[in-house]
């Protein structure tokens, strides 16, 4: 019994403390929510009645907390990162990871007919005392959301902070993103005209009348004035009323782009990232066309980073509560490092005029369609 308690408690060290790279595809596959395992034991042979019990519990309690670390391990916190590579790089996150394994709490626990036990352990990945609790640094002074303008200029890749514990979104994976020569060039200078002289063309001669012979005046008669009648006055001038002017709506349809200026009263943001590869991710970078980031870790408090997660992942727009009654829709044009949702930039300028509007990106209300 001291030999199996050994084994077990080894495993169990082994699994916190090293992290090995055998992570599997399971982790991969969290939707943000809750990371759920379930251990399998079985008793020793030649063991039996509440011995045998207690000996299966205790190895279905190792296999799940083995099963935990692996897949915690797996979880994808960017583009590039999983937990376990920040682990490795950041001992004060590896040390913190390890004790929220540990303290992972068992949610169902069944002995089998055939007298194999089952544990179920749960850890959130949100919330209190959750994943994200240890994997984002405190971030209680947000950047300011770049303009809308920017995403239509040249923007050269930078690396890009996603937890605040030294992870990034590296600029070298996408080198030709932003790409500028630095020269532009210069329109061909207009050259004034001199308008051509019309030809002067001279006016015909016209030959001289003959003076009229004089004539002679009639004597003067006396005249008796004619009286004259006063003229009516005008009529006044009647008015004419202008034409009525029909009002142009002031609000475009909620789906037409709006030229400059948000429609404003969106709740939240849907983009649809179906058949372009996404998978979910802790930290993801909504980025416009030209690689400018527009929507990240950098820009929000990470309470309510911790507290929510940065967006969520859904199948269809049934389940996208989270963008709220009236969402902006938007559709991705591509997908990098598969966890980046990359917009056009007249969609990305649209989010960032229509989130100045509503602040639904301060509240994290984005949902990912894949």
């Amino acid at each position: 019994m001291h030999v199996v308690k050994s084994i077990a408690l080894a495993v169990l060290v082994l699994a916190l403390a090293v992290f090995t790279t055998g992570t599997t595809e399971a982790a991969a596959a969290w939707d943000g929510g809750t990371i759920r395992v379930e251990g399998l034991g079985i008793a020793p042979a030649g063991t039996s009645g509440t011995q045998a019990e207690a000996l299966a519990r205790r190895a279905a309690i190792s296999d799940a907390y083995r099963q935990l670390a692996e897949q915690t391990s797996g979880v994808r916190v960017d583009a590039v990162t999983t937990v376990e590579n920040l682990m490795l790089a950041n001992m004060t996150v590896r040390t913190q990871v390890s004790a929220l394994i540990k303290g992972a709490a068992i949610v169902e626990e069944k002995q089998q007919r055939d007298g194999s036990y089952t544990v179920t352990i749960e850890l959130p990945v949100y919330g209190a005392g959750s994943l994200a609790s240890t994997i984002f640094a405190p971030n209680k002074t947000p950047e300011p959301w770049t303009m809308p303008e920017s995403v239509y200029m040249p923007y050269k890749p930078q690396n890009y902070d996603t937890t605040g514990n030294g992870t990034y979104d590296r600029s070298d994976r996408k080198a030709d993103w932003g790409k500028d020569t630095g020269k532009t060039a210069a329109p061909t200078p207009l050259r004034p005209t001199t308008p051509s002289t019309p030809a002067v063309i001279p006016a015909p001669i016209r030959p001289a009348t003959p003076a009229a012979p004089a004539v002679e005046p009639a004597p003067l008669r006396p005249t008796h004035p004619t009286p004259t009648t006063p003229a009516a006055p005008a009529a006044p001038a009647v008015p004419v009323a202008p034409a009525p002017v029909t009002p142009t709506p002031t609000t475009p349809p909620a789906d037409l782009v709006p030229t400059g200026r948000a429609v404003g009263g969106y709740t939240g943001v849907i983009i649809d990232c179906t058949g372009l590869g996404l998978r979910p991710v802790m930290s993801p970078v909504i980025k416009a066309e030209n690689g400018r980031p527009i929507y990240g870790y950098k820009n929000l408090d990470s309470d309510k980073v911790v507290q929510n997660g940065m967006a969520s992942y859904a199948r269809s727009e049934t389940d996208a509560t989270r963008a709220g009654t009236n969402p902006l829709r938007l559709r991705a044009v591509s997908v990098d490092g598969n966890a980046n949702p990359v917009l056009s930039a007249a969609d990305a300028n649209r989010l960032l005029l229509e989130n100045s509007a509503s602040g639904f990106l301060d509240a994290t209300n984005v949902v990912f369609l894949r």
